[in-house]
């Protein structure tokens, strides 16, 4: 499997069916990342990660954790009417809340600011909102899967933070944490 995403904006659909694939021991059909986006931006405008997930819970019978860090955002998604295999929650996103849910993988939207290398060249080298999955925390470490480049890379704490930082506090958007269950 290929964990590099087909397009700049399928980075939660590359996410959410690696760790399906994972989850259920199935193969899913490449031509479903693309899939996932159009359902999503068709689903919902006020948020693609809405639309994703209802077609994740719907398509391959899933459970969803979605953590906000935003109460408005919470309480925003609170009244539309999700299916009960959603389940919001609303928390601080921080590393303390990541290690907790880290017996399984996790996807956290991030800035990607923080995890650019130089070899994506100066077109990525902005602030913009990411989807990236945790895989674990080794020792120091987690073990991250960036779909960005397909690589499996690890990266420190600190950057991780800061990267939930920086969405919250430069981007103005809420950090947020998918659980597959």
């Amino acid at each position: 499997m290929t964990y590099r995403q087909k397009h700049p904006e399928t980075c939660l659909a590359k996410c959410l069916i690696i760790i399906i694939e994972k989850l259920k021991g199935i193969k899913i059909n490449r031509g479903e990342e693309l899939k996932m986006l159009i359902f999503s931006l068709k689903y919902d405008r006020d948020s693609i990660a809405a639309g994703h997930l209802m077609k994740v819970v719907r398509d391959y019978k899933v459970n969803v954790d979605w953590y906000l860090g935003f109460k408005i955002i919470y309480n925003f998604f609170k009244k539309k009417n999700f299916p009960e295999k959603i389940s919001l929650k609303y928390t601080e996103v921080n590393l303390k809340l990541i290690d907790s849910l880290l017996d399984s993988p996790i996807i956290v939207y991030v800035d990607q600011f923080y995890l650019w290398e130089n070899s994506w060249g100066l077109y990525y080298k902005y602030h913009y909102p990411h989807f990236v999955i945790i895989k674990k925390r080794v020792g120091n470490l987690y073990q991250i899967i960036d779909p960005t480049d397909g690589k499996i890379k690890s990266v420190t704490p600190r950057t991780i933070s800061k990267a939930i930082a920086s969405m919250r506090n430069r981007l103005w958007i809420s950090p947020q944490i998918i659980k597959i269950l």
